[in-house]
């Protein structure tokens, strides 16, 4: 599989990845974008193929009851009290996650028009993997690349890129059935913005 992540982080941190499991060795690129027009040509510029699927941190499904609260969002605040403040409602989140993520899924549709999409939420992601806090450091980026058989090797500049690869990371976990959770599954009334999409779960 070949799978891109996406971490909208403003201005100058978009995070971006690109996870190559076609071969026995998996391979991984990582970069930081402005924007997501800088970020759409990264992609273009770099795939070597049609990616499968992208996982962004990004609200790829909306609700529309008080303050946009998904059930998926209540979920996760209830599993994880320790880090609640990590998980936003929709109408409290900034621009950039709220919207540029979105964006991005748009814009991959265009060119990719069978890309899956897939919803990442990596702090959380890693408080529920490893109980531990989220803070971007060197034995954070070694216990990504670990994630891989045999390890990647591939060098992580900022916790943008490294929200980015873990998110293709989740993604591939997902679509290739080692997760079995979908948080979107049988959640009645989300819009779906970008087109249908899944949230997979450890």
């Amino acid at each position: 599989m070949l799978i891109l992540g996406y971490d909208p982080g403003g201005a100058v941190n978009n995070g971006l990845a690109i996870l190559d499991l076609r071969q026995e060795q998996p391979v991984a690129q990582t970069f930081t974008s402005d924007c997501v027009d800088d970020a759409f040509d990264w992609f273009a510029g770099h795939v070597d193929g049609v990616p499968d699927a992208v996982g962004i941190d990004t609200f790829l499904s909306w609700a529309t009851g008080p303050s946009g609260w998904r059930p998926m969002d209540t979920i996760l605040r209830d599993n994880h009290p320790a880090i609640l403040h990590s998980v936003l409602s929709s109408n409290s989140a900034y621009g950039a996650m709220a919207i540029q993520g979105v964006s991005l899924a748009m814009r991959l549709q265009q060119h990719w028009p069978e890309i899956a999409l897939n919803e990442a939420h990596p702090k959380v992601l890693y408080f529920a993997l490893t109980n531990q806090q989220y803070a971007f450091d060197q034995p954070m980026v070694t216990w990504l690349l670990n994630q891989f058989i045999p390890a990647l090797d591939v060098e992580i500049a900022n916790d943008h890129e490294w929200d980015a690869l873990i998110s293709a990371w989740a993604t591939w976990m997902g679509l290739t059935g080692q997760w079995n959770v979908n948080l979107m599954d049988g959640v009645p009334d989300l819009l779906l913005p970008a087109g249908p999409a899944t949230y997979f779960w450890p």
